[in-house]
């Protein structure tokens, strides 16, 4: 019986290695040339006013998540952050409860880049178009 709970022990411990060693949140930095503060919203959720660069944490898992920044005199803009595979996933092998766990949490997949550069377009001003 010892024997069996001495195997047990280490192999729940490495069970959905990505989520343990890696965890469900990965920090992503933005950055843009616009340096006055901007609104962003994440997924729907407004995050705030904040000045760039700005760095938090995106969830992982298998959707993309969608970033969009407001600020004064430039039009919205809106980026997509796509995930890809977190190779430390990889360390659960032959573990089904790992794979499962890593799934669950968003572990197995991550943003594909750490650093997302926003690009600001300057609004059209229509009362000059209006001129001429």
């Amino acid at each position: 019986m010892k024997k069996r709970l001495f195997l047990l022990i280490p192999t729940l411990m490495f069970c959905s290695c990505a989520t343990i060693f890696t965890g469900s949140k990965k920090k992503v930095t933005f950055d843009s040339d616009v340096k006055q503060p901007i609104a962003l919203t994440i997924d729907g959720f407004k995050i705030g006013t904040v000045t760039l660069p700005f760095t938090l944490k995106i969830k992982g898992g298998f959707d993309e998540t969608v970033v969009k920044a407001e600020t004064q005199g430039y039009a919205p803009s809106v980026l997509f952050i796509n995930k890809t595979f977190n190779a430390v996933s990889v360390l659960n092998l032959f573990d089904a409860l790992g794979w499962g766990i890593d799934a669950a949490t968003g572990a197995l997949m991550k943003p594909e880049y750490k650093v997302y550069r926003i690009e600001f377009t300057p609004e059209d001003d229509d009362s000059e178009k209006e001129k001429e």
